[in-house]
């Protein structure tokens, strides 16, 4: 299946805050085809809800987001149409076995190709070494193995890239060595096709090949005690 194009996206001057609390203010950022954002930063800062404002299921407070050249300004959620996201929380069902939770994620990603649903997912399982535990319910997983399961969602789409942009939120979490391996070739693979993601993480994660930018968020961050630390009464309302 030929890759879907990431068309590239551009951030300027946003800003997003947490109930009265300003996040960060003034940021921006280019990412292209190929290339990989570390969003970098200690807890609070604002990593996880600056993946969550550019899908727009987070209100950014200011700022712009467009794609393309010349630039085209983006749409509310119109990423959420090219972004595979996965977030602290995988979502998955604990009742349901771990390829039962991989049907319905890839039925919502739209991540398998009509006729080899069963052989794909599968085969993305075992990827990511889940394949004696793909009959098992997930809530008698281990910690790590429902981190691998998330993977599995980026395994599959590596089979069908229909999403070229991914996100993910902390995804070394709970992985061993032999885990983070895997996620930095996944990365590798997916960047190599004219790919992009955008990677919250405390962890060095650097595949061979794309370009590999940082993006450290309390750079961004507003000083304490400043004017701009709390959030206009206007931008709550």
């Amino acid at each position: 299946m030929t890759p879907a194009a990431f068309d590239g996206l551009r951030a300027e001057g946003l800003a997003l805050s947490r109930g009265e609390r300003r996040l960060f203010s003034n940021l921006s950022f280019s990412l292209e085809a190929g290339g990989l954002l570390r969003l970098l930063g200690p807890n609070g800062s604002g990593k996880s809800s600056l993946l969550r404002g550019l899908l727009g299921l987070a209100p950014l407070v200011a700022g712009s987001l467009s794609v393309g050249t010349p630039p085209r300004p983006l749409r509310p959620r119109a990423l959420c149409a090219v972004a595979l996201y996965q977030g602290h929380a995988s979502g998955a069902k604990g009742e349901l076995t771990a390829l039962e939770n991989l049907e319905l994620s890839a039925a919502l990603d739209g991540t398998v190709a009509p006729g080899h649903a069963g052989a794909l997912l599968r085969e993305s399982l075992a990827t990511v070494g889940l394949a004696r535990q793909r009959d098992i319910e997930t809530r008698r997983l281990s910690q790590g193995q429902r981190q691998r399961l998330a993977l599995a969602r980026f395994a599959l789409a590596l089979h069908c890239p229909v999403r070229p942009l991914w996100l993910m939120d902390e995804p070394s979490a709970a992985l061993d060595a032999e885990g983070s391996a895997l996620l930095v070739r996944m990365l590798g693979e997916h960047l190599a096709r004219g790919g992009a993601a955008i990677v919250a993480t405390h962890l060095p994660v650097a595949p061979e090949s794309g370009r590999v930018d940082e993006l450290r968020l309390e750079a961004f961050a507003p000083r304490r005690g400043s004017a701009s630390e709390a959030v206009p009464a206007e931008a709550t309302a």
